[in-house]
């Protein structure tokens, strides 16, 4: 018979316990936990799972996937100890732990479509944000030191796992890395509420980064000076602005649409 943990006192648990708590620990045990059946899903598709944790009444369920774990190993948890693992409201009685990215320090050769968060503190709009590059092709995120960490719980579960697709790069000065992907040929566009219409904007380069800044106060300065393109999304009714995701996505999928289904 398959052992189970039931002890909060297990060491183990103690470690998983405290990933979906503070960002320290995540980095400073190099795992997060990604829970739920879609997100554990992902991130055994994904071979990106170190082990499967399965809640003791969840056995039957996820029979499937504890047979074939892709080398993670698999741990089954009294209900109780499940529940402490877990940050959702409605646990589904499965979690993956995954090891935590090292910091990239380069980008990929190929990479041509770039997306940059610029102090984006609400872990659902990171969230949202890597979903959307995901689906529309983005090739990789950078993000400066305020930004959400993407590997929160908030995050990953607004990913629907597009953190595991995308690699994202932690920039001390983004301000700087914004500045040498200029050098090297890179439109750098930032969204401003006095920059020119966005739809009689001139054409871009193919190679592009998007810039998203912070929920309250935009872009910052310093990242605004690196733009080679400063653009205002149209305000047709009474709000005066959009939510920072909802606001990159409409840019990412437009300039994509002029790179790759319009004629230059």
């Amino acid at each position: 018979m398959t052992e189970i943990i039931t002890s909060l006192q297990n060491p183990q648990v103690k470690t998983w316990r405290s990933l979906n708590k503070t960002r320290s620990a995540r980095l400073e045990s190099g795992l997060f936990l990604a829970e739920g059946e879609h997100m554990a899903g992902e991130a055994l598709k994904e071979n990106k799972a170190r082990a499967l944790l399965i809640s003791d009444s969840a056995r039957e369920k996820y029979r499937a996937l504890a047979e074939n774990p892709k080398g993670a190993s698999v741990y089954y948890l009294a209900d109780h100890v499940m529940a402490a693992l877990c940050d959702a409201k409605t646990p589904q009685g499965i979690i993956a732990v995954c090891g935590y990215p090292q910091a990239e320090d380069t980008l990929p050769s190929d990479a041509a479509l770039l997306v940059a968060l610029d102090g984006v503190q609400d872990p659902g709009n990171v969230g949202t944000v890597l979903r959307t590059m995901d689906a529309a092709g983005v090739h990789a995120l950078l993000m400066d030191e305020k930004t959400a960490d993407p590997y929160g719980p908030k995050a990953l579960r607004a990913s629907m796992g597009g953190v595991f697709r995308i690699p994202a790069f932690s920039c001390s000065d983004l301000p700087k890395q914004l500045r040498v992907l200029a050098q090297s040929g890179f439109e750098i566009i930032a969204g401003d509420l006095r920059g020119e219409p966005f739809y009689q904007r001139r054409k871009a380069k193919e190679k592009l980064c998007v810039v998203i800044g912070n929920e309250g106060q935009g872009v910052s300065p310093a990242v605004m000076r690196e733009a080679t393109m400063r653009l205002k999304l149209p305000m047709l009714g009474g709000a005066e602005s959009l939510n920072a995701a909802v606001a990159g996505a409409i840019m990412m999928y437009d300039f994509i649409r002029e790179i790759r289904f319009s004629e230059r």
